[in-house]
């Protein structure tokens, strides 16, 4: 009888430790699940924004934009000071929209890059948190085992401890405890219900 008693308190211990380590496991799971869903969120945000729409695209392009505007003031000047004639101003403006249109296309192809190095990122970063939650789904799985040997240890040691008779002398105190009547002269109600 004692070896029983021990063998399911040392199974509810075992239990609860498997509960307290359950309820970590799930704050984990939550974590990586807010994670997840925040790595998605920078991906797409980041991925999809054309490049000539970014702030640095913007800035370049805008720098250029006030280059090409100083430059055709300086024609506009030096046409008005020799009265050149307006094919100079053309032709400025010409190899100015050609330069703008040439870095807007290199401008262009860091948007691919730049796409290129975000899936990569995205990519890395997805098989981190991929290897993470394989790692935890591998504890819990060990746990659940470990939990089950323990529970199996124990029952069986003390099983086997409670066959050889190492709990006997308790087994005796413990039984003629129950046994025992109450004095005489009080009838207490487990008396009346057959218990004693």
């Amino acid at each position: 009888m004692i070896g029983e008693i021990l063998g399911g308190v040392s199974a509810l211990a075992s239990l609860f430790g498997s509960l307290k380590s359950a309820g970590a496991n799930q704050a984990i799971d939550s974590q990586l699940a807010r994670q997840r869903s925040e790595l998605q969120t920078w991906y797409d945000k980041e991925y999809n924004q054309p490049y000539l729409d970014t702030e640095e695209a913007r800035s370049t392009i805008q720098l250029l934009r006030n280059q090409a505007g100083e430059q055709m003031k300086k024609v506009d000047q030096g046409n008005a000071i020799r009265g050149a004639s307006d094919e100079t101003r053309v032709a400025t403006a010409d190899k100015l929209n050609r330069g703008m249109a040439n870095a807007t296309t290199q401008l262009a192809g860091y948007g691919t890059r730049k796409k290129e190095y975000t899936n990569r990122l995205y990519q890395g970063l997805k098989q981190n948190l991929s290897q993470i939650e394989l790692q935890n789904l591998q504890n819990k799985s060990q746990q659940w085992s470990n939990f089950m040997g323990n529970a199996m240890n124990a029952g069986t040691g003390f099983a086997q401890a409670g066959g050889s008779g190492a709990f006997e002398d308790w087994d005796n105190k413990l039984s003629t405890l129950w046994k025992k009547k109450p004095s005489a002269g009080v009838v207490s109600a487990y008396q009346k219900r057959g218990i004693f």
